[in-house]
């Protein structure tokens, strides 16, 4: 399958690119406190400067505010620059949790509250996002780093808690200003479907499984060297950089072969029912497949590529290889 390129940008010395809540995508460079705010078609929306001491920094943003923060504190700010709060983390009690690449220890969702994986302490917190005010605290105890994530519902924030050996995985909401929490089942939090009923986990020894959110019941299971209809090219002993749901029928895999960490092999487009391949991903360039960020918009995604600073923003083709020809009955 051959993607529709959308709309592609370059950013000279991007160093994360992190989902933005509502918006579209939010990205760091490597050796400056500037964030670039990109829309859900990849269009700039603005460019500011976070009042920090020194990079790195993590960000998390919405369609209203940017939080961002380096290894002393935190801000929080308009799109226009206009710092609303500020703290150290040393009066929140602790240091932010270490994140995994682009997520942090600290995530703005939907409703602007800002939660926050205390590392020191081993506590999740809430903020009020505009304001700074604290709504409440939980202990949290587990690995230090956090990897949040937006769920399309909007009820529930994903997070995990990363662990080399074993990662746990929940959902976390406020409910009359208290944290209530609700674990997830199956490993790491890849992702969630667009619709927001199903959720996709992935384990450091290769198991990829979708699973119904509301019951935790497993709705397919599989290790990486066992997806039917892998194309015989693609080299064995592969792990997943990163996978996503595109739809509500496919979910995307980008694949590594372990012996070969920098090489790319490929994305793999698969069955959000059976984990089946059903496509790989031809794309119309010769720079390498790229890292992928999802999109909240289903059928898109991104890719980041470092070696030429673009970020290229992809939509589905309009047939899969295991799709019959025109004219062609489909194979029962």
């Amino acid at each position: 399958m051959q993607p529709r390129l959308i709309n592609q940008v370059r950013l000279p010395g991007m160093r994360h690119v992190t989902e933005a809540t509502g918006l579209g995508w939010a990205v760091t460079e490597r050796d400056s406190v500037t964030v670039s705010l990109l829309d859900h078609d990849l269009r700039r929306v603005t460019r500011l400067a976070a009042p920090l001491d020194d990079p790195p920094m993590t960000v998390s943003a919405t369609r209203r505010l940017v939080a961002a923060g380096d290894a002393h504190q935190i801000v929080v700010l308009d799109h226009d620059g206009t710092v609303r709060w500020r703290s150290s983390w040393d009066r929140l009690g602790g240091s932010a949790g270490a994140g995994a690449g682009a997520g942090a220890g600290f995530h703005l969702d939907g409703d602007h509250v800002l939660w926050i994986r205390l590392g020191d302490t081993a506590e999740l917190v809430a903020v009020h996002g505009v304001s700074g005010t604290e709504i409440h605290r939980t202990p949290l105890p587990g690995p230090e780093a956090a990897w949040f994530m937006h769920s399309p519902e909007g009820v529930w924030t994903g997070l995990t808690l990363l662990d080399p050996s074993r990662s746990r995985a929940m959902l976390i909401r406020l409910d009359a200003e208290r944290i209530v929490s609700r674990p997830l089942a199956g490993g790491g939090l890849a992702g969630f479907s667009p619709a927001g009923g199903r959720y996709l986990t992935q384990t450091l020894d290769g198991f990829l499984s979708v699973r119904d959110v509301a019951s935790g019941a497993v709705i397919t299971e599989r290790h990486l060297e066992d997806l039917p209809g892998t194309p015989p090219s693609l080299p064995s002993c592969r792990h997943v950089d990163r996978a996503v749901f595109l739809s509500e029928k496919l979910i995307l895999a980008a694949l590594n072969t372990a012996d070969l960490p920098n090489s790319a092999e490929g994305h793999l487009l698969l069955s959000a029912l059976s984990l089946r391949c059903r496509s790989q991903v031809r794309y119309p360039h010769h720079h390498g497949s790229g890292a992928v960020h999802p999109s909240y918009r289903p059928g898109r995604w991104l890719t980041r590529h470092h070696e030429d600073d673009q970020l290229r923003l992809w939509q589905l083709g309009a047939r899969l290889d295991d799709e019959p020809m025109p004219g062609q009955l489909a194979l029962l």
